[in-house]
């Protein structure tokens, strides 16, 4: 038995080698960072970072907790520094699931040196997700206390929560729960260094419903890397189904003087495009699954020919929308539904050719969508 006990752990210590584990940290040496919000500093001039810490030992209800830290620095890695003095451990973005970028310095500054910079850490994932915050400061949405340093405590103090808000901000950006979509990190690096289509982020607030901490109000529009606008969250549904899809989202129709709601149970969008007699088209097929919530009160049994004139109602009335949205940002140069990503992807040369006035073929494009509606089921409440 021993023999063999000695055997595993001479295999082991082989894995260990081969696998080149020779600067491993244990748990304890390292500093796990749940979330960071981005904001300038106070003085106008650097960076304000604010690292949510998570705290093994200080949560709740056996949720893990977290302990704020604020740093700031002339330059983003000066700020991350200073965080790895005051902690005396290195930081650890492993884990970390989302950035929230302070709206103030979104529209000043810019996200591009965030992005390269998590691009850069050997640690941080691929798949972490960047935000704008509603507020002017990202720091507020982490809470008075990493907002202003309202207790009187010195700029760098750790301030003790009881639960992990980046973990909460993060499930609130899950695409399988209908909310928006939150491109990851190098998404977001890929498309500023495309320099095609314009990037959009979601806008996210603080919550006053007990148990939800945060909630989305829209989009940030980005030209560059920098923001200039937002997209209301009533727009949100129609910008998803021409891009990543909907799930769970509730669309009115009006048909008469009487109104149909329906719940978009999912949906899927594909674009082609075509460049006929200097004229650019984009042809949006959208396919929509749906359940009626609400029928017209004249209504008798709804039967199958009662759902086909709603389904296509339904339909026409999700392309009117599409048409507008497009055409809204169009007139503003606001390329946010990957239009010219799909020009580059399918027609190289064609790109290459209008890309230096892609703004003037956007603006003078058409949009022309089809909307097909399945009605999966129907009679919840008239």
């Amino acid at each position: 038995m021993m023999r063999c006990f000695k055997r595993m752990i001479a295999a082991l210590l082989g894995v260990v080698l081969l696998a080149g584990c020779w600067d491993y940290q244990g748990l304890g040496e390292q500093t796990i960072v749940a979330g960071i919000a981005v904001d300038w500093a106070e003085d106008g001039e650097g960076f304000r970072l604010t690292f949510e810490v998570v705290d093994l030992l200080g949560g709740e209800g056996g949720q893990f907790g977290s302990i704020l830290l604020t740093t700031t620095g002339e330059t983003l890695a000066e700020a991350v520094y200073d965080a790895h003095t005051r902690l005396r451990s290195p930081i650890y973005l492993g884990v970390a699931e989302v950035v929230i970028v302070g709206r103030g310095f979104a529209e000043e500054v810019g996200i591009e040196g965030i992005v390269n910079y998590l691009m850069r850490d050997r640690y941080a994932q691929n798949s972490l997700r960047i935000v704008v915050s509603s507020t002017e400061t990202a720091a507020e949405l982490f809470g008075p206390a990493a907002a202003g340093d309202d207790d009187g405590e010195e700029q760098g103090a750790a301030k003790q929560q009881r639960m992990l808000l980046s973990q909460a901000l993060s499930e609130s950006l899950d695409p399988r729960r209908g909310a928006t979509d939150a491109p990851m990190a190098f998404e977001i690096y890929h498309s500023l260094n495309r320099g095609t289509s314009d990037l959009a982020l979601p806008v996210v607030s603080s919550s006053e419903v007990e148990d939800i901490p945060f909630e989305l109000e829209g989009l940030a529009i980005f030209e560059g890397d920098r923001m200039v606008r937002t997209l209301p969250e009533e727009d949100m549904a129609v910008y998803l189904l021409v891009t990543s899809g909907v799930r769970d989202r509730v669309f009115s129709v009006e048909m008469g003087d009487e109104r149909a709601v329906v719940a978009v149970r999912d949906s899927r969008a594909r674009t082609d495009f075509s460049l006929e007699d200097g004229v650019l088209r984009f042809f949006l097929d959208i396919h929509v699954r749906a359940d009626v919530v609400q029928v017209p009160d004249g209504w008798g049994e709804v039967d199958q020919l009662a759902l086909r004139e709603l389904e296509a109602e339904v339909g026409r009335v999700i392309a009117e929308q599409v048409v507008s949205l497009v055409w809204r940002l169009g007139d503003e140069g606001h390329d946010i539904f990957g239009f010219a990503d799909v020009v580059r992807s399918r027609d190289v040369r064609l790109w290459e050719n209008i890309a230096a006035d892609w703004q003037m073929w956007f603006r003078s494009s058409e949009v022309e969508p089809q909307v097909s509606v399945r009605i999966a089921h129907t009679g919840m409440m008239r």
